[in-house]
């Protein structure tokens, strides 16, 4: 990272600085941004073993309530021109290890009820058990918690579908609520965000008591016709503002293609997620090799940030934060990630499709195309770190102190010291040579320095040298 400087100020400060984008440093020399891939199991933790699913997705939620894992899931399983999809509920105790509950609620294709769906939105306006053959329903399911809208409301569903048949008068975005997440009531009978493609992402942001969106279109961009992400956002999930584009494929994201006119970058979709202060997005690169055709390609994502929803930034050097398989493995040609972000108090977690196949259903030696539900994880706020690999400095925008000053980094190789300052002045006892150097990893360091005063109850700058260390975050406690 080149020097630096800002001018903005924070005057308050009640939530973590995480180095994901730039918007607390003051100041900054001899860093780098370092993006920190996922560790991935080396399995899936959901397969497709029970008649009803072929082509396992995370097209859906994971959401983690209490000790109880709950997962909403897709299952392809019909490969035909309306692509049928069922949707598909799961529990775990743990993360990995998965049951598929019994609902008895909707028959599947085959006519079978001893089944894990929770939804079949044809079936529900029909008031039937069975669905009709062949055709795709609520595709990309968002299950949002959203108790502010009422018992009947505790969830509510955002999902595309297609008007292949009279489950909508026209393709678009449609709503359902239900008060346990396997009982659903049907929202609105017209989509309340019409037309668009049929990958979106939804999130409710706590912070900014709004619901907001992703949905996917089609712009032209620099000669191709390109799947591109849209932002958007609403009070209530039933109006809608005009989506607009968030990020767009720029010439850097066609750097790979090495001027073949067959292979450029697009954007399939854009999961989001509220961490902590900032807005995160898993961008998901379709790296396409078949030119216009526009259907074959790889798929992995991008971490971009945001600081509103509405205006998104490209993170570090653009890298994988979840890396396709070795080839040949069952999540070669695919990785992407739904509504799935589970934070806990140590760790990340992100459940993700992988696929063995290229977008266009390719596998390396014909085998049958197959797709699983794995599992990556991060240290907590370490997606993203700032690191130097000599000497390096930083400095944070001015905040009002509390008790004890934190920081989540990696000192094993060298060492952090941290000063404290008020309007370019040094404040006693808490210079740089005061600092206790630290020299160890871990996710919670107390900074000290060697004195008996009491921090000063004053607007103060955080002033960090490091070396041979990385940093990925820092609080007031």
């Amino acid at each position: 990272m080149d020097t630096y400087i800002y001018k903005r100020k924070i005057n308050y400060l009640d939530y973590k600085i995480l180095f994901i984008d730039d918007h607390e440093i003051n100041s900054s020399k001899g860093l780098k941004r370092i993006i920190h891939s996922g560790k991935k199991r080396n399995t899936p933790v959901l397969k497709a073993d029970r008649p009803w699913e072929a082509i396992n997705q995370m097209g859906g939620t994971v959401r983690k309530e209490g000790s109880l894992y709950r997962m909403w899931y897709d299952s392809w399983i019909e490969n035909t021109k309306y692509n049928g999809y069922a949707s598909l509920y799961a529990e775990s105790n743990n993360g990995i290890n998965w049951d598929k509950p019994i609902l008895k609620k909707y028959k599947d294709f085959n006519g079978n009820l001893n089944n894990n769906i929770y939804l079949n939105r044809i079936s529900l306006r029909r008031k039937t058990l069975s669905p009709p053959k062949n055709i795709e329903q609520d595709h990309n399911k968002n299950i949002l918690y959203t108790p502010h809208l009422g018992e009947d409301k505790k969830y509510t569903m955002i999902a595309y579908d297609y008007a292949y048949t009279n489950f909508g008068p026209y393709d678009g975005y449609y709503l359902a609520y239900s008060k346990d997440g396997i009982t659903w009531t049907d929202g609105p009978l017209e989509p309340v965000i019409p037309g668009h493609a049929d990958v979106g992402w939804f999130m409710y942001d706590n912070k900014d008591k709004m619901f907001r969106g992703i949905v996917k279109a089609y712009l032209n961009i620099r000669g191709y016709s390109r799947r591109s992400v849209l932002w958007t956002e609403s009070n209530d999930a039933l109006d809608w503002t005009l989506p607009k584009p968030a990020i767009i494929p720029d010439k850097i994201d066609d750097l790979w293609s090495n001027g073949d006119p067959e292979r450029f970058t697009q954007f399939y979709g854009m999961p989001i997620f509220r961490y902590n202060s900032i807005i995160l997005g898993f961008v998901e690169d379709f790296r396409t090799t078949d030119g216009h055709r526009s259907r074959d390609g790889f798929t992995y994502p991008q971490l971009v940030s945001s600081r509103d929803g509405r205006k998104w930034e490209r993170v570090g050097n653009r890298s994988p934060v979840i890396e396709l398989g070795e080839p040949g493995s069952w999540d070669w040609g695919s990785v992407s990630i739904g509504n799935s972000i589970v934070i806990e108090k140590e760790e990340i977690k992100a459940y993700y499709t992988g696929r063995n196949d290229t977008h266009a259903h390719t596998t390396i030696d014909n085998e049958p195309v197959e797709g699983s539900i794995g599992v990556a994880t991060w240290p907590i706020d370490r997606f993203v770190g700032l690191e130097s690999k000599e000497f390096g400095t930083l400095e944070i925008n001015e905040s009002n102190p509390k008790t004890s000053l934190h920081i989540n980094a990696n000192a094993n190789n060298g060492f952090i010291q941290v000063a404290l300052y008020n309007n370019e002045n040094n404040i006693e006892g808490f210079n740089i040579e005061d600092s206790i150097k630290i020299t160890s990893d871990s996710l919670d360091h107390i900074v000290e320095w060697n004195t008996n005063s009491s921090l000063p109850k004053i607007p103060l700058k955080i002033k960090i040298h490091m070396q041979n260390a990385e940093i990925f975050s820092l609080w007031w406690s």
